[in-house]
């Protein structure tokens, strides 16, 4: 847990950003729908972005947005996965506003406030990518849906290409547009993105029930793309969590904060 331990005040700035707009009047959102976040769900994506930008050049306000926005598309994708389904094997709630109505209504508020804050923090420029990241997860997610019963623990195939776009492109986005914001060369920032997009794939597929031994190879690129980018604090902070995801069931752990 203190492997982001050197940028705890960016990410405090980021959690003070978020903690703004989850205000709905007077009415926390997780009255309305349970967040549940642990660990790794309040501070993975933005603690990527800092780094990315770290590794660069210096962090910025526009760099707080930024891991904000992220932030804001991840919790906005998986509120709506908590809409209830017929199919799905949880109990539906005895309020149907909390199966269906909240959680629609609360993924599109946060998705609302991700444009709002890049518009505010000036990088509207990053708009095309990240509604093309958007419209790769909703697409993922309904193809996930179809195959809801296929899990990678029990040696059954789950596609990755669905791993790449619910999870992985998110990734890739944190770290590529971190890079950018830092100030990266083309060639850096395609490294950073190719690293985001190993790292969201372990990281997916562990999330999902995979083996160490399943993901393997998309750690040992992810470490061999470090090696290729500068050398300093924050990438070692990067390599210590390539190192955690191989020896800790941390994903697959919900420590509720």
């Amino acid at each position: 847990m203190q492997i982001f331990r050197h940028i705890d005040e960016e990410l405090r700035k980021v959690a003070l950003l978020m903690q703004k707009h989850f205000q709905i009047k007077a009415c926390p959102i997780n009255q309305f729908v349970p967040l549940n976040l642990n660990y790794f769900d309040l501070h993975l994506r933005p603690g990527i972005v800092i780094l990315s930008n770290r590794l660069f050049g210096p962090v910025t306000e526009q760099t707080i947005a930024l891991a904000g926005v992220l932030q804001f598309i991840y919790l906005a994708s998986r509120v709506h996965l908590g809409v209830w389904e017929s199919s799905a094997a949880k109990e539906k709630p005895a309020d149907s506003r909390l199966a269906y109505q909240f959680p629609v209504l609360v993924g599109d508020y946060l998705y609302g406030k991700f444009f709002t804050t890049l518009c505010d923090a000036g990088i509207v420029r990053y708009l095309a990518k990240l509604a093309d990241l958007i419209c790769s997860i909703n697409r993922c997610g309904i193809l996930s849906a179809k195959l809801s019963g296929a899990k990678l623990a029990e040696g059954k195939s789950l596609s990755s290409d669905i791993v790449r776009g619910e999870t992985a492109e998110l990734f890739a986005c944190c770290t590529y547009l971190g890079a950018d914001l830092g100030g990266a060369g083309d060639g850096d920032r395609q490294l950073m993105y190719d690293f985001g997009l190993h790292l969201g794939m372990s990281y997916g597929m562990l999330e999902r029930g995979a083996t160490i031994k399943q993901v393997d190879r998309y750690l040992t690129a992810a470490a061999s793309l470090l090696e290729r980018l500068p050398q300093n604090e924050d990438n070692n902070c990067l390599a210590k969590l390539l190192t955690l995801l191989t020896k800790e069931n941390a994903i697959v752990q919900r420590m509720v904060v």
